[in-house]
């Protein structure tokens, strides 16, 4: 048997305690006062600050596989001066609200 759960992203993170708490968000049914569909907590994961460092590297290390793939274009680094409108062609997607 596998158990596998889906979710659409993540909704928050927090440390405390010695441990980092990831809370998993899916999408409601509703929408929320900006129209957008709402976010409903799905799940917590509770990691040792060591597990969150460990997993940390291996999502780092996925990201520039998709990165060196194409399949995600490279984001200006904070605080980049921009129009922060992806030049025509580049084939970068507005903003979902499932991302």
């Amino acid at each position: 048997m596998s158990d596998e759960l889906f979710v659409d992203g993540i909704l928050g993170i927090g440390f405390g305690k010695g441990a980092v708490r990831i809370d998993f968000f899916a999408m409601g049914e509703g929408l929320d006062a900006k129209g957008q569909p709402t976010k409903e907590r799905r799940q917590r994961l509770v990691m040792t600050t060591e597990g969150f460092v460990e997993s940390f590297t291996l999502l780092a290390g996925v990201m520039e596989k998709l990165k060196a793939a194409g399949l995600v274009a490279p984001r200006p680094a904070p605080g980049a001066t921009g129009t922060g409108t992806p030049p025509a062609g580049s084939g970068a997607a507005s903003p979902s609200p499932n991302f």
